[in-house]
């Protein structure tokens, strides 16, 4: 197995992609090649008492793979093998890489490595199958997307990361190794109930707080009736490393048109987006995405498609041709979109993902000048309270900005909006600014939580604080109370009962202790 103690290894992996969040002293990064290395990786952290603290793509951004509280680093990039199967096998060499997959075209399923990314899966997968979850950061690897239980735009159709998950494979965090697959172990009476593969037995009491009926990405899942491997799905490696993932896989649609619509009012904008979701309701279109962008972030983009005098834009996904779209153009006519563009050929469905990203590259490129750093929200709320949650979302941003009058946009509303799940983004210039922000993030997040919706919709809390009347807590504390938490930190002690795999993700160190 390799490990790196050199500068250059342990810079790579001090931060994550939202630069917020910095490790402790790193004492050495580990690279394991194999699922047996990765274990010998862990039982040894056991044996020496060193905290692990595991990294995938590092394409998150809530501090998740970062050591904050120093030992070791364990990457997952070497994961690039399954272990063998009888099954077709496709795999593909990359500067000197090589990466591989074994596929049941049949059954449509897939075994795949931790350490291979999103994009590395679609170029490896037959050209006619794909795997669905389409979380924005392709670079993410499978193992993190799994962690994270990872979402993305066609989430709207298709559903988050967990629905297409059949089967793990795991190291346990005391380094003992398990395969489980759905449907063999469900919880009673509020227990889970399970063995490693050596045989050690496992009790596992499930959280009994209640997980808001949202796309929610914030805790561990919890349910009376639940399958073990969701506890795994999106667990942020509390409770264990995955090292190889079975998913389900579906037809590619045989082609899919891509609109974007420019409406001179966000109202018009909101009520074209009604109007996609009822259509997708009633089964008259296959509606795969609605992504929303507000007038600040039209201003601020740099694309030359950007209708600048625009009061919202509107990203929809139909899979189809141009014949498939009535719904679609009935909507636009009834709310008078101002300009539309339509993408049917793959070259222009790659220039609208352009549009769509330039706006979050553009936002942290402006940020670093700035000196800066962005804070995003990740709320959802029920659909009955999505209407409110806007004007929220606004009162926000417009206090943000009578507090601080200047030039340039203050905050930025965009994102998953089919399924009432908007990022809102803060651009402070300054520390003050920065501070004024945080306070208006805490109410935001607070109200969501009232309305029954998340705080994380998508990215996970990792490590994440949030300052509340003037005390910092952990940010998870606003949804499930420090009991939830605790709750948490009770099923990890079970599964790691030397706490030493990812301290610090969902529940802080301190809080590990009181168990």
């Amino acid at each position: 197995m390799r490990v790196r103690t050199d500068p250059d290894a342990l810079a790579e992996f001090a931060t994550d992609e939202s630069g917020i969040f910095q490790a402790e002293e790193i004492e050495a990064v580990y690279y394991p090649q194999s699922e047996e290395e990765l274990a010998d990786a862990i039982v040894k952290a056991n044996a020496e008492g060193s905290l692990a603290t595991l990294s995938g793509g590092g394409t998150g951004i809530t501090g998740g793979r970062v050591a904050i509280h120093g030992g070791l680093v364990i990457s997952t990039q070497d994961l690039r093998d399954p272990r063998a199967r009888d099954l077709p096998r496709y795999e593909v060499e990359q500067y000197g890489k090589k990466y591989a997959i074994y596929v049941d075209g049949a059954a449509r399923e897939a075994y795949v490595p931790a350490g291979i990314s999103l994009e590395m899966l679609a170029t490896l997968l037959p050209k006619d199958l794909l795997y669905p979850p389409d979380p924005t950061e392709k670079t993410a690897f499978m193992g993190g997307t799994i962690a994270t239980n990872a979402s993305g735009a066609r989430t709207f159709y298709y559903g988050p990361t967990r629905d297409w998950v059949i089967g793990l494979r795991l190291v346990l965090p005391t380094g003992e190794r398990m395969a489980i697959k759905r449907g063999e172990v469900t919880a009673r009476d509020g227990m889970l109930t399970f063995q490693s593969e050596a045989g050690t037995g496992y009790a596992v009491r499930v959280p009994t707080y209640q997980v808001p009926e949202v796309k929610n990405a914030a805790g561990l899942y919890a349910a009376p009736d639940m399958d073990l491997v969701d506890l795994f799905i999106g667990c942020e490696g509390l409770l264990g490393v995955v090292t190889e993932v079975q998913v389900r896989l579906v037809h590619k649609p045989e082609s899919i048109v891509g609109e974007i619509a420019f409406f001179a009012e966000e109202e018009q904008a909101l009520g074209f987006v009604d109007d996609l979701r009822q259509a997708a309701r009633e089964g008259t279109m296959q509606v795969l995405a609605i992504e929303y962008f507000d007038e600040h972030c039209l201003q601020f983009m740099e694309h030359e498609a950007v209708e600048k005098t625009a009061g919202a834009a509107v990203y929809t996904e139909i899979a189809g041709t141009l014949d498939d779209i009535d719904p679609l153009m009935e909507a636009l006519e009834a709310h008078e979109s101002a300009q539309d563009w339509f993408a049917e050929t793959e070259d222009d469905r790659q220039e609208q993902k352009a549009f769509r990203h330039s706006l979050p590259e553009g936002i942290n490129s402006y940020l670093r000048r700035q000196g800066t750093q962005k804070l995003g929200t990740d709320l959802v709320v029920p659909a009955e309270y999505f209407r409110e949650m806007i004007e929220h979302y606004h009162a926000a941003g417009e206090a943000f900005a009578q507090e601080y009058p200047r030039e340039g946009q203050h905050y930025l509303m965009f994102g998953h909006i089919g399924n009432y799940h908007l990022h809102v983004n803060f651009v402070p210039h300054n520390a003050d600014e920065l501070r004024c922000a945080k306070g208006l993030y805490a109410g935001l997040a607070r109200r969501a939580v009232s309305l029954g919706g998340t705080i994380s919709g998508e990215h996970g809390v990792g490590k994440k604080t949030i300052l509340m009347d003037g005390e910092e807590l952990p940010y998870l504390e606003i949804m499930y109370g420090k009991e939830g938490l605790l709750e948490i930190a009770r099923v990890k002690r079970v599964l790691d009962p030397n706490l030493i795999l990812n301290v610090g993700n969902m529940v802080p160190r301190e809080y590990l202790l009181e168990v």
